[in-house]
């Protein structure tokens, strides 16, 4: 492909890819409302796009990473190169764009020591073409802008990726034709760009995201939990009424109580709903006194808000049916669980979701590191061979974990090492 149709398709994502942020970041505005809403609570957000997503990637933990050159052991290696390049750190926030945006990407190339390194790309800025016989992509561009103190645009950068060089494009503000700036060849013979893509469905090269299915919901529960702020702000304060009281015009400035009232100290009030008629009595805790035998005085009741609770509670547990979230993650507190093992429970949905994606995710990752391997040994990536290991993506439980560990380990089903890594108290990545 050429490098304007790989930039056409970066730009025919966007719309998807920005949607998606913009519920992952929380700044959607207000939808089903029908009057107007005032700016003060125009972005509130109840942001549980963000906890579906983070509830999973943090789930996601990486234990042990074993390689080999030609058969030759280099784990130690490789978990240096690993650490050195930061990769741990970076996985969490990588996790966060592939299951929140849909897709993510791994850049893996050198620094200007020649070090191999990792960078996190966003499918805001990269896109790729992969073979539509053995999926494996042979092409990728990546795209940003430089921009002045001021905020303005003064130049946007494209790099082509392809098997065998690397091109480094430019354009001014004007928006003219992309201008050679320089080129590097490509010695490990494929394109260094790595898609983690959150696959739900055969032939998915975009990816999916929890947020198609939850940001109605989300929109549903702002809207409610708004509607009964401006309920509770209403009725905040009771609304009190007063019958038979007679109001004469003896005042040039309006309506006001007859000389047979006593009212409070002050100026009385000038109706909002009716100009130039005053209130009788000032809006306070003052004694009303009238002579009027029919005069009666009143409080209105406050507005019932258990009603919206109700509504709250069914879109919060569509939200939950949607997420696999369980009731104490979305804030029903009258569902905390009691014990290690109620809690590990109440969360297998979740844990076997995060198991789903960490199947996507695994042989990308491993692809990645084995660039990082090759490019510091020296060798192309198809003589590297790495394995992954991961935690267990369900709530631990130490005692438990503990106890199947020393088992294990008195069987002599597990090594010492292997033991200690799975209570945690092994060296980690």
């Amino acid at each position: 492909m050429s490098v304007s149709s790989l930039l056409q398709r970066l730009d025919n994502a966007q719309p998807v890819v920005s949607y998606r942020d913009m519920y992952l970041t929380g700044s959607q505005p207000l939808r089903f409302m029908s009057d107007h809403v005032d700016e003060k609570v125009m972005r509130f957000n109840s942001n549980l796009a963000k906890v579906a997503v983070r509830s999973v990637a943090n789930r996601i933990r990486l234990r042990n990473i074993t390689a080999e050159v030609d058969g030759r052991d280099v784990s130690e290696v490789a978990r240096r190169l690993v650490r050195d390049a930061d990769l741990p750190m970076m996985l969490q926030s990588i996790l966060m764009e592939s299951l929140g945006l849909g897709s993510a990407y791994l850049l893996v190339w050198v620094d200007e020591f020649g070090c191999p390194v990792v960078t996190g790309e966003s499918a805001r800025h990269m896109a790729v073409e992969r073979d539509p016989i053995t999926n494996s992509v042979f092409e990728a561009v990546k795209r940003w802008q430089a921009v002045d103190a001021n905020g303005v645009v003064t130049e946007e950068h494209v790099v082509h990726y392809t098997r065998t060089r690397i091109v480094h494009l430019t354009r001014d503000a004007t928006q003219g034709k992309l201008s050679f700036r320089s080129a590097v060849d490509n010695p490990l013979g494929v394109v260094p760009v790595v898609p983690l893509i959150n696959i739900e469905r055969v032939g998915d090269h975009v990816g999916g995201s929890v947020i198609d299915d939850l940001a109605p919901l989300v929109d549903a529960l702002n809207k409610l939990i708004v509607d009964m702020m401006v309920a509770s702000e209403a009725t905040s304060k009771p609304k009190r009424f007063a019958t038979g009281v007679v109001l004469d015009d003896d005042d040039e400035g309006g309506f006001i109580a007859d000389e047979g009232f006593s009212v409070d100290d002050g100026e009385p009030e000038i109706l909002d709903d009716a100009p130039g008629v005053k209130a009788p009595f000032k809006d306070s805790d003052g004694m009303w006194v009238s002579e009027q035998s029919e005069a009666k005085f009143g409080q209105l009741p406050g507005a019932d808000l258990k009603g919206y609770q109700t509504a709250v509670d069914i879109i919060v547990q569509q939200i939950m049916a949607v997420t696999s979230l369980p009731a104490h993650m979305v804030g029903i507190t009258t569902a905390n669980p009691s014990t290690a093992e109620a809690l590990r429970a109440s969360e297998v949905s979740l844990s076997d979701n995060a198991k789903d994606r960490l199947k996507v995710i695994n042989r990308p990752l491993e692809w990645a590191i084995r660039l990082l391997v090759a490019i510091a040994q020296g060798v192309p990536p198809n003589r590297v061979t790495v394995d992954l290991e991961w935690e267990d993506t369900a709530t631990r439980s130490i005692a438990q974990e503990a106890d199947a560990a020393s088992k294990l380990r008195n069987e002599e089903v597990i090594s010492e090492d292997d033991a200690r890594r799975l209570v945690g108290a092994g060296e980690e990545i």
